[in-house]
């Protein structure tokens, strides 16, 4: 753990790890507070659902764009904080609405669209203020830390419509975005996404093998998770506490298993085997009816998560070329909420012709596909960023000058 605490020695690596931190806080809490707060507003769950759908659809579809747009370094400041103005500004308007249908339909396309494309740019940004151990360290601590937005967020989204109103949520989001946003610009100052010369001939981004497979693999991955979580609320929904534990302890085994060995080098044995343990933990879930063996389950099934998704993330990012590392991420972004939605609807289908099991089943597929699709990819050709070099390399330390 020694690297991690170095991690915070170095200048402003906690101060911008902090800031985007928290300006994407709102990402574990808009879903939750759209679906009560709209709902409230129409007394209609297909409509809030609807709306819920469209904030995926938009923040899937822009984010590839706005993260390039972010990814030249003389755009970088004006694409966040008008993002961030726009999302605040739509936030608010879907906040105070008072219509119904197409227009908050619409609302919430722009709040998805309008999304910061922090993510991108704060994972562009890893390798320059960092050696490349640092940097693999930083990417794991990140994505172990994601983990909160995760569990806080919908926590905080139903204490505050529960204690004060439905609308308290949206307009938090709001606030949290424009001044996580301004700290994250003000902590990241002279620090921007690097922009090469746009040759003609340059392979597009979505041509690099190593953003395929993180796509792929992280679009099953996170698929894997929703479906579980179906499955999960579907065995136990007679019991709120104890489906949201449960959930909760795959969230603990993801932030335990990446502070432990998100950091280390990993290479193709390694991703396949942290994704593996993701499908042995989701298929051990459906095989008792143990409620103590399903949550040690679920816990063995979020262990694998966060190391996988952090050495796909360091995969890519030593693989792209630097003035096009935020659209890869903006990719990779899209890909995630694709398998969130693909792992939801599928789950909620299963679960409706064969039960909970069914659910379960679907999860497991998803996770067996993550796992396969390393080997796959390597089957057909070298992927980028993926091979490590056999002897080890020295860590070199992780204090920087300014």
């Amino acid at each position: 753990m020694g690297i991690y605490r170095e991690l915070f020695r170095v200048p402003r690596v906690p101060n911008i790890t902090a800031a985007q931190l928290f300006a994407r806080l709102p990402l574990g809490m808009l879903s939750l507070a759209i679906l009560v707060h709209v709902e409230h507003r129409t007394g209609s769950y297909a409509t809030a659902g609807v709306v819920v759908a469209c904030l995926t659809v938009g923040e899937a579809i822009a984010m590839p764009l706005t993260s390039r747009m972010a990814g030249r370094g003389d755009r970088t400041t004006a694409t966040l904080a008008i993002c961030a103005a726009v999302n605040g500004a739509s936030m608010l308007g879907l906040a105070l609405a008072t219509f119904s249908g197409p227009p908050l339909m619409a609302l919430g396309l722009l709040v998805g669209a309008s999304v910061p494309p922090l993510m991108p740019v704060v994972r562009a940004l890893y390798p320059q203020m960092l050696p490349r151990d640092g940097v693999r360290a930083l990417f794991a601590l990140d994505t172990t830390a994601q983990e909160m937005i995760w569990v806080i967020g919908p926590v905080a989204a139903m204490a505050l419509s529960t204690l004060v109103s439905t609308a308290m949520p949206l307009i938090a989001s709001a606030a949290i975005t424009v001044v996580g946003t301004a700290w994250f610009l003000a902590s990241a100052r002279g620090l921007r996404p690097r922009s090469g010369p746009r040759a003609r001939g340059r392979r597009r981004v979505l041509g690099r093998r190593s953003v395929l497979l993180a796509m792929v693999a992280g679009c099953a991955l996170v698929g894997s998770f929703t479906a579980l979580e179906v499955g999960v609320v579907a065995e136990h929904g007679n019991s709120g506490l104890t489906a949201g534990v449960a959930i909760a302890l795959a969230s603990v085994g993801s932030v335990l298993g990446g502070l432990t060995f998100g950091h280390r080098r990993l290479g193709l044995g390694g991703v396949v085997t942290a994704l593996s343990v993701v499908a042995v933990g989701t298929a051990a879930f459906g095989l008792t009816h143990v409620l103590a063996l399903q949550m040690c389950a679920l816990f063995v099934s979020g262990m694998g998560f966060a190391p996988a998704m952090s050495a796909l993330y360091f995969m890519v990012s030593q693989d792209v070329d630097e003035d096009v590392a935020t659209e890869a991420f903006g990719w990779l972004h899209s890909g995630a909420l694709i398998g969130a939605a693909l792992g939801t609807s599928a789950a909620g289908a299963a679960t409706d012709a064969h039960g909970p099991a069914g659910a379960v089943v679907a999860a497991t597929l998803f996770a067996v596909a993550a796992a396969l699709s390393p080997l796959v990819a390597r089957a057909t050709g070298r992927v980028g960023g993926l091979e490590e070099p056999a002897a080890p390399e020295p860590c070199p330390t992780l204090r920087v000058d300014g």
